[in-house]
């Protein structure tokens, strides 16, 4: 608890800051809001900002960012490139429609032409198109040359630098200037969050010497010793919280307020700034039981990139199976006490709370793995009171699932979600990794949660192992049989993350590990390379290359059915074709490639869908297109060529206006 004498009332105990960049856009990362609810409760003034998500409401508010950074980006030849060309483009549509993004994005008002889909896909455009090939989106070989980069971009002048980081530099010091924080925590939950989190930590070392800065989050409980090893970290951050920092900041502003001496705050690493070896207090003794509900209070939490309000709670910390030898983070909970699962009545508190506070009528328990039988009984607590809401879990597929009764009972409390880890249908390598699921279960599982109304979807994992060519065929068919019933939010090759039993037994998998600084991810098909480890081989396995082609032929192969959304461009299921279009009007976001950009503009009509980043090519023979932009066809084939745009949403059909006397082709 504060200390009267010792508190200044003008000052912030704690600015909490969630910091780029992540894909983590879709609703607000959890450990703010539970450290900030676990503090105010105590009595703290706490501020939390997601810095994540501001970058994207600063490019909302000032969409003229959008035009110096694409400048910036021009390779130089007259602006003349195609890619040149298509940033341009791009910059033009985003400005071309901010009033609906803005009502979307911040509001979740209707987004007019656009709507909410198309909406929620050009914002996340932009953002990436804002920071591309900046600071923030680099990925790193090793902790040492972040390090260096850190240290060299924080002593450059802010008007040098890039134009996201210009904006997001002005973000920190108006938070600092508003808030005067005793403390600033930074939580750390991805990897390509690390370098911007070590530079918002120079910028307030620079600007408010006299904050004591800390990190957090799952980057450090997995890399703590390293970034200790740091000098841009010794030199900028005070402490490392390797653990769940909601008592470690409590009992840090005890010591601060002098109620309590620094020797006996827990669960921090210190970092003398004057050398010497970092000390380590004592254990955390709080557990997740004792904790209350999250606090989103000061969040633009219904500005998320999402089609609708959504939220999100834990239900324990770690994983209650914990053994999947490649989870760095589930693997934390083998140690005795190193799982903690909250109680049904202390989850559905948790629900009731966010519910009440926000509106929210979609909440997504993001754990680890979640445990269904206690989730149901926490979800049919809150169905008592009166609530009504749908909500989606992680798990794996577990064996309760193969009771259809269950999975019913499931979706009758509102689980409407299912985000699952598939590493394939081998149970020789399922039992490798120590998975404790049965593949001869999954095809039951998904039967009975597609019964049940219960969306799945897969993240799938590559090169699991010594995988053989057919133990991947059989897998690859598995996800082709079920294509309808699945959807597929990533692709991954297995990575050895620090704290994984692959790094502490790589001989018991049959890996070969670099021991080096070296770091490895997915930059081929994971945000800023994802999850990053040790670079590993297989012996007796497939070579790196090969494992990355066979989650390529996974994505050339499987189409996931309604959870992705079906294909505007198939035939309908039926069989049926759309009727044949005499002209068409593409949308505003469809625009044409000019002829310096294409040098076939003679014989086509070449057509970018910026929102839906595809490109069309349209015969001249077949489909012309007049000055005003309207598309009109010339043939049959002209016809059904547009018809196909049309079913595609690349335009709009105009009835009003007359083609040319078609010709036929046939």
């Amino acid at each position: 608890m504060p200390s009267s004498q010792s508190t200044d009332g003008t000052r912030t105990d704690v600015l909490l800051i969630f910091p780029p960049q992540t894909e983590a856009r879709f609703f607000p990362y959890l450990s703010l809001p539970y450290l900030t609810g676990h503090l105010r409760r105590r009595g703290r003034r706490v501020h939390q900002a997601d810095l994540n998500i501001a970058v994207l409401h600063e490019l909302l508010r000032c969409p003229a960012l959008l035009d110096d950074a694409v400048r910036a980006q021009d390779t130089g030849d007259d602006g003349k490139a195609v890619s040149d060309w298509y940033r341009h483009e791009m910059a033009d549509v985003f400005a071309a429609h901010i009033g609906e993004l803005r009502a979307h994005v911040l509001e979740k008002a209707p987004a007019g032409e656009l709507g909410p889909d198309r909406a929620v896909r050009l914002a996340t455009l932009a953002l990436e198109l804002l920071v591309r090939d900046t600071f923030l989106t680099r990925t790193w070989e090793d902790l040492g040359r972040l390090d260096d980069a850190v240290r060299r971009a924080a002593e450059r002048p802010p008007a040098a630098s890039d134009v996201p980081l210009v904006s997001l530099r002005h973000l920190v010091t108006g938070l600092l200037g508003r808030h005067r924080p005793r403390v600033v925590g930074l939580s750390v939950a991805f990897f390509s969050q690390l370098a911007p989190a070590l530079l918002i930590a120079a910028w307030v070392r620079q600007l408010a010497p006299d904050t004591q800065i800390c990190l957090g989050g799952q980057q450090v409980m997995l890399r703590h010793d390293g970034l200790a090893r740091l000098p841009g970290v010794r030199e900028t951050v005070d402490a490392l919280c390797p653990t769940a920092g909601e008592e470690p900041l409590e009992r840090w502003l005890d010591a601060l307020d002098g109620t309590v001496p620094l020797a006996a705050v827990p669960g921090m690493t210190w970092l003398p700034r004057a050398g010497g070896a970092p000390r380590t207090g004592p254990a955390v003794t709080l557990r997740f039981r004792d904790l209350g509900p999250p606090d989103f209070t000061g969040l633009p939490f219904r500005s998320y990139l999402n089609d609708a309000l959504e939220l999100a709670i834990v239900s324990c910390v770690g994983c209650y199976w914990g053994r999947c030898a490649f989870c760095s983070y589930g693997n934390r909970s083998l140690p005795q006490g190193g799982y903690q699962q909250g109680t049904a009545p202390q989850i559905a508190d948790a629900v009731e709370a966010v519910v009440r506070a926000t509106g929210t009528r979609y909440v997504s328990v993001a754990d680890e793995n979640t445990n269904l039988r206690l989730i149901l009984k926490a979800m049919r607590a809150v169905r008592e009171r009166g609530i009504r809401l749908r909500f989606g879990v992680r798990s794996r597929l577990e064996p309760v699932l193969t009771d259809p009764g269950f999975c019913h009972d499931l979706a009758a409390v509102g689980c409407a979600m299912i985000a699952v880890g598939y590493e394939g249908t081998s149970q020789r390598l399922l039992d490798r990794v120590d998975r404790g699921v049965c593949a001869a279960d999954y095809q039951r599982i998904l039967d009975n949660l597609h019964a049940a109304g219960i969306t799945v979807r897969f993240t799938v994992m590559g090169q699991v192992l010594d995988e053989t060519p057919d133990e991947f065929e059989a897998s690859l068919r598995f996800l082709v049989d079920n294509e309808r019933r699945i959807g597929i939010d990533a692709l991954e090759l297995m990575v050895a993350e620090p704290g994984s039993r692959l790094t502490g037994s790589p001989d018991d998998y049959g890996l070969a590990l670099d021991t080096s600084d070296r770091l490895a991810g997915n930059p081929e098909l994971s945000y800023l390379a994802g999850r990053v480890g040790r670079p590993l081989a297989v012996r007796g396995g497939p070579t790196r290359t090969e494992a990355l082609d066979r989650l390529l032929r996974i994505f050339h192969t499987v189409r996931p059915g309604r959870t992705n959304g079906p294909a505007p461009s198939r035939p309908a299921p039926d069989g049926s074709r759309a009727p044949a279009v005499a002209a068409l009007r593409p949308h505003t976001w469809v625009r044409t490639v000019p002829a310096y950009a294409d040098d076939r503009t003679e014989v086509r009509v070449t057509l970018a869908d910026l929102v839906k980043e595809r490109f069309y090519a349209l015969p001249a023979d077949d489909v012309e297109q007049r000055a005003d932009g309207l598309l009109m066809a010339r043939t049959d084939r002209g016809r059904r060529l547009l018809a196909r745009l049309a079913d595609a949403a690349a335009g709009t059909p105009d009835p009003a206006l007359a083609a040319p006397s078609a010709r036929s082709t046939s």
